[in-house]
């Protein structure tokens, strides 16, 4: 066992006995049903309640990783409209970068994305049509002019939402729902493994526990420990 993983386990030991059995028994439900298979990019999102409903939507769609490009708009967490959704995420942000989206897109090239823009595009897919052979990453752009060129110019695909009303686009949070839920829908149907592995579940199950137990920081250096950071 790797040193990182005898922390992990250690930092477990002590806040487990802490937490109820149904809240124990919830982690593992919503462990079953986790992905990573499917990956939201949100870009410079002018709005914060924006982002946090699609949070809201991620977490409740079983989606683990959300990714913020935010070269000049910066995510404020607003409870009110994600519910606390944040906490059982993993956030990656490009706070610091010089070229955000460049780090964003090394990110997920490295993890073996296939990244998807959403926009109406000539020879784009719909969420029915997109490819789900490999994990995918669906770049959701600002309110105003969608996703940037920047970012289109490093994409791998297209999908756009079929409209048939007057109306020519959604709001961005249903755009979102829309499209998360069609594609993990096809991803559970299709039973495409959600590309978590045991290691990387059990330091959910620390952060989960970590997030639900009060002045867990606390208890943990009265043990000697403090939480793992995992690279």
């Amino acid at each position: 066992m790797s040193e990182l993983k005898n922390k992990i386990q250690e930092c477990i030991d002590v806040l487990t006995p802490i937490l109820t059995e149904s809240r124990l028994e919830r982690f593992e439900h919503v462990l079953s049903n986790r992905t990573r298979h499917v990956a939201m990019v949100l870009e410079d999102i002018y709005q914060s309640r924006n982002t946090s409903a699609v949070m809201r939507s991620a977490d409740g769609m079983g989606i683990q990783d959300i990714y913020l490009v935010e070269s000049y708009n910066v995510w404020s967490k607003n409870r009110s409209v994600s519910k606390g959704a944040s906490r059982w995420l993993t956030l990656h942000r490009q706070l610091e970068s010089e070229n955000p989206h460049a780090a964003c897109i090394a990110k997920l090239r490295a993890k073996g994305y296939r990244i998807v823009a959403t926009s109406p595009h000539e020879g784009g897919f719909t969420p029915d049509t997109l490819p789900i052979d490999k994990p995918v990453a669906i770049v959701m752009g600002t309110e105003f002019k969608g996703v940037s060129d920047k970012m289109m110019a490093e994409v791998d695909d297209f999908v756009e939402i079929p409209m048939y009303g007057f109306s020519e686009s959604f709001n961005i949070s249903v755009a979102s729902a829309v499209v998360m839920n069609r594609v993990c829908t096809r991803v559970r149907e299709e039973a495409i493994a959600p590309g978590l592995s045991e290691d990387e579940k059990q330091y959910l199950r620390l952060q989960w526990g970590f997030r639900s137990v009060k002045f867990a920081e606390e208890i943990l250096k009265r043990s000697g420990l403090e939480m793992p950071i995992e690279k």
